[in-house]
């Protein structure tokens, strides 16, 4: 939002950065941050109004125990330097960043994991990073032997190998189930099929045909009594065509013995008859029939009705029915795999009882560590004047994860009278300040650089002394970098850095200058004390004529 183009050389020892407020100091810290992927400044202001791109990039030297630390983490370095990079240009309405060590392109969860062993961040608003158990758990971890690293991975991979197993059992479970149900729902329907009794595809077909008869029953008997009447003399009233055709054959034969020619027609009178008697034959027996039928009307519908409802409620023609019948005759049992799954249940089991052993012991090895940590914090805070204070950690067993089954919290009490709290409830800026300074003397020996924001904010007399002194015996094995308001800490900085923001031609932009003389240390100085120019400026000469001693 404010720089233009910074170029800062940091030197070794304390790196001091003076400024007024908002002249773009934590900017300075804030980039670092975003070098390293974190979101101190917002992808919206990354990118300065007016351009269209924005490139951040630092380079550190690397030192035998980063170097040991980066090949266990696979980036492999021939040079004695490394050169991290990040360049973030606009694409339409997003934002895009890649990220670079020496030249190559590193994603950003990689680059965010190496951050730690670089730059070590510390200022009160970090305060919100102690209701993270992530961080927390880093603090104590990162203080952990080779044995406990091994160990957390471990854990880490036989969590996942438990979950994994878990998973199995209930995907074995639920496809048992699965077929359970279908075993049994296929012997329902088979069931349920056998008692059908289904013997005939056409059956339906057969049963419409016999359904139409017998519904039309009373008019078939009437009309085939009274075709019988009309073909054979059931009456004795020598009409009907069996009579006739008696009477017309008679008549024939007499005339024959005068003409041999009528022979030919009596013949075919006669067969005719024949076949007539025939019909009558076939007329007669299928009334008997119907009277000794054996279905009545109710059992034909009855049937009828049974098939077509089967056939509606699975879905299928009579003839799929017989099939799916006849396949479901040769389903075998089903096997419900109890074996396979006791195996998994045995495993999941041992599997278990190994990772509570191993949850055991990291959390022994943890609270070793943080009771060793507990001491050294109590005794930073009684060098930076806390006399009274108390640092604790306490640890609760949670349900397990990846991370183990411990939930840390750091408690902090600044007098006798008080109880220890989480920081975030009872600590004032002054002791935030100084509480943060003690851990992060006791816990940045990965870091080579430290960069604190206004960790003396709010402090005078004693206290500010004491952790300017400290400040300063920190700075002496790692290079340091502070942003401050306080003159005493400005006076003692190894190095000092003014940050000024300009207004040119309706555009605003942070400068860097480093002061290298000591009237313009003394003149910064005296801007930070205030009051009378000349008092100020007097009192200026004096701090770093003492830090200089």
């Amino acid at each position: 939002a404010l720089i233009e183009i910074i170029e800062i050389n940091f030197e070794k020892g304390l790196n001091v950065f003076t400024g007024e407020s908002g002249s773009g100091k934590s900017l300075i810290l804030d980039s670092l941050n975003s070098l390293f992927g974190g979101t101190n400044i917002p992808l919206i202001h990354l990118i300065r109004p007016g351009s269209n791109e924005c490139s951040i990039e630092a380079r550190f030297k690397v030192s035998a125990s980063i170097r040991n630390l980066l090949m266990e983490k696979n980036f492999s370095l021939a040079e004695d330097y490394l050169v991290i990079t990040r360049n973030s240009f606009r694409k339409g309405s997003k934002i895009i960043s890649k990220f670079f060590i020496n030249d190559k392109s590193i994603n950003k969860k990689s680059l965010e994991q190496l951050g730690c062993y670089f730059v070590d961040f510390a200022g009160q608003k970090d305060i919100h990073l102690f209701n993270s158990q992530d961080y927390l758990r880093k603090i104590i971890d990162d203080f952990g032997s080779k044995e406990l690293n091994e160990l957390n991975k471990n854990i880490s991979k036989t969590f996942l190998k438990l979950n994994m197993l878990k998973k199995e059992i209930n995907s074995e479970l639920i496809s048992i189930q699965k077929d359970k149900d279908n075993f049994f729902a296929n012997t329902k329907i088979l069931q349920v099929l056998e008692e059908a009794n289904l013997t005939d595809e056409n059956e339906i077909i057969l049963l419409k045909e016999k359904q139409l008869k017998l519904s039309n029953n009373y008019e078939l008997k009437n009309t085939l009594n009274a075709v019988l009447v009309f073909l054979s003399d059931f009456n004795g009233e020598n009409n009907s065509v069996c009579s006739q055709l008696l009477q017309s054959i008679k008549q024939l034969n007499k005339l024959i013995k005068y003409d041999k020619k009528l022979n030919g027609a009596s013949e075919k009178l006669i067969n005719t008859h024949a076949e007539i008697e025939d019909v009558v034959y076939l007329i007669t027996k299928y009334l008997e029939s119907i009277e000794i039928e054996e279905c009545s009307l109710d059992e034909v519908q009855t049937r009828l009705f049974k098939l077509k409802n089967l056939e509606k409620a699975f879905s299928l023609e009579l003839s799929s029915l017989i099939k799916k019948r006849n396949e479901l005759r040769r389903i075998p049992s089903i096997d419900f795999r109890e074996e396979e799954i006791k195996n998994l249940r045995e495993k999941h089991a041992c599997l278990d009882i190994d990772f509570k052993k191993m949850l055991k012991e990291q959390s022994i090895k943890r609270k070793k560590i943080a009771s060793n940590l507990e001491i050294a914090v109590n005794l930073t805070l009684k060098e930076l004047g806390l006399m009274n204070s108390c640092f604790a950690i306490e640890f609760q067993q949670i349900e397990p994860n990846l991370n183990g089954s411990d939930q840390i919290q750091f408690l902090f009490s600044a007098n006798p009278d008080q109880k220890l709290a989480p920081l975030t409830h009872l600590i004032s800026g002054g002791e935030m300040s100084r509480f943060l300074l003690a851990l992060k003397l006791n816990i940045s020996n990965l870091a080579n650089t430290l960069f604190l924001d206004e960790v003396d904010n709010g402090l005078s007399g004693k206290s500010l002394l004491s952790t300017i002194n400290l400040i300063k015996k920190i700075s002496i094995k790692q290079q340091t970098l502070c942003i401050t308001h306080h003159p005493m800490l400005a006076a003692s900085s190894d190095v000092h850095y003014k940050v000024e923001k300009h207004l040119l031609n309706g555009s605003t932009s942070t400068s860097l200058t480093k002061l290298t003389s000591i009237k313009q240390k003394q003149n910064e100085l005296a801007e930070l004390i205030g009051g009378g120019f000349e008092d100020a400026s007097s009192y200026a000469l004096t701090l770093l004529n003492k830090a200089a001693a």
